[in-house]
């Protein structure tokens, strides 16, 4: 069992590979503890992991280098001669887990509410501290998505998410909490999605040959009606804004009967607007996953 340490955390990889919690009186005399909450992580080869924020540093010494840990994945660790310290996906979780914990959200608080006020017209977004912020969100379930989703989307340069925020307001953030509402979404690289993708679609009525009917089209989007199931649209998004033939990724969207009618017939979106409100839908959901990672209000 992991604990805090004045919002600090030191463990060390044991032999098979699961980590055991050490005591701060435990810490080796050459090793200081960062001010700043973070992850440590002791190694054979008098090696050492530090988390601090999003980066991870690998030390041995006075020598030192990134590394960068992903989730569901091993990481290896080079110790010159000898055999590599190999850390199990199962730790690499662990580890990414706790160090999100002890971390402040990315993005910055003023430019989002900046940006969610050209978004959110019509609701009144009065600026105040962070901390107020996440108090008034707490009563608001669209502002809050809206927040985190605009918040990441700038951190990371993503400034196309508030499009499809846009369209995803527009249809109402409600119509994809009503349970008779389905949508599903899928992104591929290649034409034709992965077997788990072409599996899930067949679990909807849609047949390998339809799907590979729709993945041979020139045109995009293009849009496949079941009687049974509903609605398949696929869009592709080109380099250059489609003026390169190189395709960057393929987007899959599903939609039942309901939400289809409920979006296309009552609330009048045109395809285009029906594909980025799905996205936008898929985005907030996204965000608040990420959101829960990290550290929460005081």
């Amino acid at each position: 069992m992991m604990r805090e340490v004045n919002e600090k955390l030191l463990l060390e990889l044991m032999s098979n590979g699961t980590l055991a919690e050490l005591p701060p009186e435990n810490i080796p005399n050459n090793i200081t503890m960062p001010e700043e909450p973070s992850v440590m992580l002791l190694l054979p080869h008098n090696q050492y992991l530090l988390g601090i924020g999003s980066k991870w540093v690998l030390k041995s010494g006075d020598k030192h280098q990134d590394v960068f840990l992903y989730d569901d994945q091993v990481l290896s660790l080079s110790n010159g001669n000898s055999k590599p310290t190999v850390i199990p996906k199962e730790t690499v979780n662990a580890l990414r887990k706790e160090l999100f914990s002890l971390t402040e959200p990315p993005g910055r608080h003023v430019p989002t509410l900046l940006m969610l006020k050209t978004i959110l017209r019509e609701k009144e977004i009065k600026f105040s501290d962070e901390k107020t912020f996440n108090e008034t969100m707490k009563n608001d379930l669209t502002l809050c998505k809206t927040y985190w989703t605009l918040r990441f989307a700038l951190a990371r340069h993503e400034f196309e998410t508030a499009r499809r925020l846009k369209a995803w307001l527009k249809a109402g953030p409600e119509t994809f909490t009503d349970s008779k509402n389905v949508m599903k979404i899928w992104f591929s690289i290649l034409n034709i999605p992965d077997k788990g993708v072409i599996s899930e679609l067949k679990q909807l009525s849609f047949t390998k040959l339809e799907i590979d009917h729709v993945a041979a089209q020139k045109i995009s989007p293009v849009i496949l009606y079941n009687p049974v199931s509903g609605w398949l649209i696929v869009k592709r998004f080109n380099y250059d804004n489609g003026k390169n033939s190189d395709t960057t990724f393929v987007l899959w969207e599903y939609l039942n009967h309901e939400l289809y009618n409920e979006l296309k017939e009552v609330r009048k979106m045109s395809t285009d607007d029906i594909i980025l409100a799905l996205w936008g839908e898929y985005d907030t959901q996204q965000a608040m996953i990420e959101r829960a990672k990290y550290k929460g209000d005081e």
